[in-house]
This record gives C-alpha cells, sequence and structure tokens, in this order.
C-alpha cells in the first residue's frame, strides 16, 4: 500500500533499472506488471485511481507517441432546437467515416457544450455520429487521475522490462484537458469495443498543477 507521494518514490526506486520478466500476455501487462511491483497486486481499476490512497493513476509507456487516458462512452447529442438524440454505434461510426482515429479539425468538432465526431452526407450535408459532453469529460478525467505516476519503461527481448524513470504530476486542472482537444492534442480513437481518449506524455504533463 502507498499512503504518501514519498511512498510512492521510494518504492519506485526500489524497482527501478532493474529488469522484471513480464508473465502476462495481455495487451496492458506492462502497465500490469509495474502495479503487482508496487502494491502486490494488479489494480485494474476502471472508475478511480489505480493507487487509491494517495488518488494518482499509473501509466506506463515504454514507446514514442500517445498514451490512453481513459475510455468513455458516447452520449445524447445536443441539436439545436434542443432535441437530443442518441450517438450511433462504434462500428456504425468507423463504417460512416472509413476511419477510427479523430481529432478536432479532423472529424472532431465543437458544439453546443460537446465534441462531436462529425460526417458529410450525400447532399454535403454534415451531421455528428457520436458525442461527448465537455462536462462528461472534465468529470472522467478529473476521477480516473487527479494525481498521475507517468512511468518510462524500456523493454528488453520479448518478455523482459525496465522501469526507468518516473514523473509525479500532482493536481489535474481540467481545463487544460479541454483546451488540448481544442487544439488537436488530444487523439480520440472509436474502437469496436470502446472509444480511448490518448495523448503524449508531454501533452498530459501540462494539465497539472506541478510535475516533478
Amino acid at each position: 500500500m502507498l499512503n504518501s507521494f514519498e511512498d510512492l518514490t521510494a518504492r519506485f526506486t526500489e524497482i527501478a533499472s532493474q529488469p522484471h520478466v513480464v508473465r502476462r500476455k495481455s495487451h496492458g501487462a506492462v502497465g500490469e506488471l509495474f502495479e503487482e511491483l508496487m502494491v502486490g497486486e494488479v489494480v485494474g481499476n476502471q472508475s478511480g485511481a489505480d493507487f487509491a490512497e494517495i488518488a494518482t493513476e499509473a501509466k506506463v509507456h515504454y514507446r514514442m507517441g500517445e498514451m490512453t487516458l481513459f475510455s468513455c462512452k458516447g452520449e445524447m447529442f445536443r441539436a439545436k432546437d434542443g432535441a437530443r438524440f442518441p450517438s450511433l454505434p462504434n462500428a456504425e461510426v468507423k463504417k460512416q467515416t472509413g476511419k477510427s482515429i479523430f481529432r478536432m479539425g479532423k472529424g472532431l468538432q465543437e458544439q453546443r457544450g460537446q465534441f462531436v465526431v462529425t460526417t458529410l452526407n450525400n447532399d454535403c450535408i454534415r451531421f455528428g455520429l457520436i458525442a461527448w459532453d465537455i462536462a462528461t469529460l472534465e468529470a472522467r478525467i478529473a476521477e480516473k487521475m487527479p494525481n498521475l505516476a507517468m512511468v518510462k519503461a524500456t523493454k528488453h527481448n520479448s518478455d523482459q522490462v525496465t522501469f526507468d524513470a518516473l514523473t509525479v504530476c500532482r493536481k489535474i486542472i481540467t481545463s487544460r484537458f479541454i483546451d488540448s482537444i481544442r487544439k488537436g492534442e488530444v487523439c480520440v480513437e472509436v474502437r469496436s469495443n470502446g472509444t480511448q481518449f490518448r495523448a503524449s506524455p508531454k501533452v498530459i504533463s501540462s494539465w497539472f498543477t506541478t510535475v516533478h
């Protein structure tokens, strides 16, 4: 159990820069191994933060590029006349757009307090396919990562990994996350099994009050 940020740093120092065997074959096996080494079990928390006692989410990255922040289902559209309509299933979104990755200005728009994936119909009229309330996304990231332990890892061979560096980000400012969506710094990937929001470690760290 980690009861303080000092505990977090001390425990990371104990496991850092030495090879650890990755025994699982799942997509998130490296992150699961990190959780197990840090607190003795795989947390796998889909709602609150992984290290609950210090309200801190753990994210491990070992490639250049973007990290998954969280998943979030599409919500009801807000039409101009105030009516509300359900978002389309993810498979239908991919079918109608021919792609699965969206950013602001590249299939993603902001309208009436929502971020909306849109497309053009045969009459060149733009219409929405799937939407998320901005308030929902702010609440989701505040719930999932009020604080963040971001870990740089390196894979060795096919079954070993080292955890090389820890960045502790404290006190999320949710409006910065929303601004990053507006700037196109956050990727929205519509998958068959859910929708993921992703961003680079550099962008993610800019959303917090302190980073060390």
